[in-house]
C-alpha cells in the first residue's frame, strides 16, 4: 500500500485533485453501491466537535464496506491527561488502515502523518486547512460548471477559516480567479498573497460583480478574541449577505454551519434559488468516499 496522506491540499498536485473529483462525482451518480474485497479499519479521531464531517466520513466507510471506528473524547485516555504523543503512538499500534483526525491543534496531522508509514486525513485543524472540505467544494462546482474557470469569491472570516485557506489553495493551483471580500481584521493579506498573487481584495460585498461562485465562511466565534462584540457587530452590519448584495444571481455557498443573520440573512438561507449549500453536505460523503480509495490504492 502507498503511503498516502491528505493532511493538506499541499499533499495532492492538480491531477490528484481532477482524480478524485472524479471518482466523488462516479460513486454519486452511480445507484449501485460499492463494497471492497478486503474491509479496512478507519479510526475517526475527532477532538473537536462536528456534525457534517464526522457523518460523512463514518458513512464514507460504510458505503465501502470498511470498519469505522469512532473515537470519543469523552472516553479516551487523552480525558484523564494522556498526552497527545503517547495516545496517538498507542492508537498507531493497533495498526489502523486509516487515521481521520480533527484537532484545534494547527498542524497535528501533519506532525502524525511524519510520525507514521500510517495514511492520515486532515478533516480539520485548528485555523490551519480543511483539505476534504476544499475538495467537496470543488466536487459541487465541477459539477455545474466542469472544468470552466469561473470567477469564485470567498467572504467572510478568512484569517481564522482552514476552510479558506484549503479553498484558497485548490482554487489556485487550478487556476481560477479568487475573490476575497473581507473586513481587515478577518484579513491577512500578506500570507494570501504567497499561495497566490492574482488575488483580488474587495472591502465589501457592495461591489461585486459578476462572480459565478459566492462562498460565504462561518464567522469562528471560538477562535477569535474574547471581548471582541464589536467586531461581530460591525461584521454582521456590512457583511452578513443580503438580496440586495445577489443581484448578478450567483451560486452561493457555504460550508456550514451557518451563523443565522450573521453570515447570511435568513431570508436568502431559506429562500435563494440558487443555493448549493444542502449539495455540498450531499457530496462530501462520495468525496470522502473517494478520498478515502485514493488513500488506500
Amino acid at each position: 500500500m502507498a503511503n498516502r496522506k491528505i493532511t493538506s491540499i499541499d499533499d495532492l498536485s492538480a491531477k490528484d485533485i481532477q482524480s478524485i473529483a472524479e471518482k466523488a462525482i462516479k460513486f454519486k451518480n452511480s445507484k449501485k453501491r460499492i463494497l471492497e474485497n478486503k474491509p479496512k479499519n478507519i479510526f475517526n479521531l475527532f477532538l473537536e466537535p462536528s456534525t457534517r464531517t464526522t457523518i460523512s466520513f463514518e458513512l464514507a466507510s460504510k458505503n465501502l464496506g470498511y470498519n469505522s471506528i469512532n473515537i470519543n473524547f469523552e472516553k479516551s485516555s487523552l480525558s484523564k491527561g494522556e498526552s497527545f504523543n503517547d495516545t496517538m503512538d498507542t492508537l498507531m499500534s493497533m495498526k489502523p488502515d486509516v487515521l481521520i483526525i480533527r484537532d484545534k491543534n494547527n498542524f497535528s496531522p501533519m506532525e502524525i502523518g511524519k510520525r507514521s508509514k500510517i495514511p492520515v486525513i486532515n478533516a480539520g485543524d485548528g485555523t490551519n486547512e480543511h483539505p476534504t472540505q476544499a475538495l467537496l467544494d470543488y466536487c459541487v462546482i465541477r459539477e455545474i460548471f466542469k472544468k470552466k474557470k469561473i470567477k469564485i469569491g470567498i467572504c467572510g472570516d478568512i484569517k481564522h477559516s482552514r476552510v479558506a485557506h484549503s479553498n484558497i489553495k485548490l482554487l489556485s493551483k487550478l487556476g481560477y480567479e479568487i475573490h476575497i471580500i473581507a473586513p481587515t481584521y478577518f484579513l491577512d493579506r500578506k500570507d494570501l498573497k504567497k499561495i497566490n498573487n492574482k488575488i483580488i481584495f474587495h472591502k465589501n460585498l457592495n461591489s461585486l460583480k459578476e462572480l459565478d461562485i459566492l462562498m460565504m465562511l462561518r464567522v469562528q466565534k471560538e477562535r477569535i478574541p474574547k471581548g471582541a462584540k464589536n467586531m461581530m457587530s460591525s461584521f454582521k452590519k456590512e457583511f452578513c449577505l443580503q438580496n440586495k448584495h445577489l443581484l448578478n444571481k450567483p451560486y452561493l455557498m457555504h460550508p456550514g454551519p451557518v451563523n443565522r443573520n450573521i453570515e447570511i440573512s435568513d431570508d436568502v438561507l431559506d429562500n435563494y434559488p440558487k443555493s448549493l449549500i444542502l449539495k455540498q453536505v450531499e457530496m462530501g460523503v462520495f468525496l470522502r468516499m473517494a478520498c478515502l480509495q485514493y488513500i488506500l490504492k
